[in-house]
């Protein structure tokens, strides 16, 4: 009897798991949304505790071509300084800007939704009002606009890529809440007399997360996204070296020197990919139709 249950159990995963081999064409590209985000991590970890050079000090010549000097191998930017150290210091900074720009964002959302979604009337009619609002402004001329009435540093992009970003997940947070307020289950453990704060928190949360984890991986990517572009536009923290910056200081030796600009860009494309196939991977690992299909 153990054995029929045990059975019963891993059938329906052993089936999902091959349903997402197949609609991914086997095993390697599945986890390629899991492996390629871990290793730009790492990766950026790595570097930077072996490259513990300062990213301001002037090397070098400058503009020396990735390769044309085993000491710099990957070049020089106009004022002399080290490519390869500029962009192992601004990974940490740039990863860590998406990160809590994103959990952030995520916090917000989640708890404007939450609320909107579970009691509804007035309350959901006043927080959509204020999150239609700020959906009437485009995120990034938002963000440009806080950033630029405040003095210009990390704390300040974080909390401004966190305003502006919200909103997509408060929707989907407060679709998810609707979804499951007339559900059996809640409704059972309503009439068992559980609060309002234990009903969120063992009835709604654990069935609402999944496609806001999913929501939440594509998040990190936009905020790299959105740092790097306040940083090439010149509203980046001055005394912090990152990507986008990188990118913005080398955009006048673009057409004689590429790799200024394009190396960092490299690092934010990767990233960025690697941050999507992730939000990919979970949204079929988190998916509750995929075994429908």
């Amino acid at each position: 009897m153990t054995a029929d249950i045990l059975s019963k159990v891993e059938g329906p995963r052993a089936g999902r798991l091959s349903r997402l081999r197949a609609r991914h064409g086997g095993l390697r590209p599945l986890l390629l949304g899991l492996v390629l985000p871990l290793g730009v991590i790492a990766t950026a970890t790595l570097v930077r505790l072996i490259v513990r050079g300062d990213p301001w000090e002037m090397a070098g010549p400058p503009l020396l071509w990735p390769g044309e000097d085993d000491q710099f191998p990957l070049g020089t930017d106009a004022l002399g300084r080290d490519i390869l150290t500029g962009i192992a210091a601004g990974a940490p900074v740039s990863l860590l800007i998406g990160l809590v720009s994103a959990a952030l964002t995520v916090g917000l959302g989640m708890t404007i939704g939450a609320l909107g979604g579970y009691y509804g009337g007035r309350v959901d009619a006043v927080l959509m009002r204020v999150t239609e609002l700020f959906q009437t402004v485009p995120q990034f001329i938002l963000a440009v606009v806080l950033v630029a009435i405040i003095k210009p540093s990390v704390a300040t992009i974080v909390i401004a890529i966190g305003v502006v970003s919200w909103p997509p997940t408060a929707r989907l947070m407060r679709a998810q809440f609707l979804a499951l307020r007339e559900r059996e289950f809640v409704q059972a453990a309503r009439t068992l007399g559980m609060g309002d704060w234990q009903l969120i928190r063992t009835q709604f949360l654990p069935n609402a997360l999944p496609p806001i984890i999913v929501m939440s991986s594509l998040t990190v990517a936009l905020a790299i996204q959105t740092e790097a572009a306040l940083a090439f536009m010149g509203l980046g923290d001055p005394n912090v070296m990152t990507w986008g910056g990188m990118v913005g200081a080398g955009q006048q030796d673009l057409m004689g020197a590429w790799y200024v600009c394009g190396l960092p860009g490299l690092a934010i494309l990767v990233t960025v990919l690697a941050f999507n196939l992730l939000g990919e991977w979970l949204n079929d690992a988190l998916n509750p139709r995929l075994g429908e299909r």
